[in-house]
């Protein structure tokens, strides 16, 4: 009898700290910035991509509002996961088209990796803004795990 009782508190136990996050919410957000000679013969020394993770506590304490953000949700299955993907390529590709970089925040919030892509738009004037969009709508466009919404309040506010 003791012996199973032992046998439990070491199994909850090892449950428990198995489910222990590692991840420290008061870590500044890591900035990414790649730049590849391969894909940049130019070598101007501009990144090619440039985004931040945040935690839910620094969204809180950015902007009330964003020009774009893009959603990858779940419906109990996890996200698509080809999305995250298709939104990366299709920044790097407008980098490349447009020797623009465009800056996006990826703040996760949910369990089954639902996470918001932030985009101020500061980079861009009104029409490269909505240049951007349209061509991010018609690159999503059929996939029902990604939400685009424009002008949209942060949820972490």
């Amino acid at each position: 009898m003791k012996t199973i009782k032992i046998i439990g508190i070491i199994s909850f136990a090892l449950t428990v700290s198995a489910c222990k996050s590692s991840k420290n919410s008061n870590e500044t957000p890591a900035k990414i910035e790649t730049e590849s000679v391969e894909t940049n013969p130019t070598n101007t020394g501009k990144p090619l991509v440039s985004m931040e993770y945040w935690t839910r506590e620094q969204a809180q304490a950015g902007p009330d509002t964003f020009r774009l953000v893009v959603s990858f949700i779940s419906f109990g299955a996890g996200t698509d996961p080809e999305s995250k993907t298709i939104l990366e390529t299709y920044v790097y590709d407008y980098k490349l088209k447009n020797n623009k970089v465009v800056s996006y925040y990826m703040i996760p919030w949910g369990r089954e990796g639902e996470v918001d892509c932030c985009f101020l738009l500061d980079e861009l004037n009104a029409s490269e803004q909505n240049y951007f969009i349209e061509g991010l709508k018609k690159v999503i466009q059929g996939r029902e795990l990604i939400q685009i919404n424009e002008n949209m309040k942060s949820r972490f506010k």
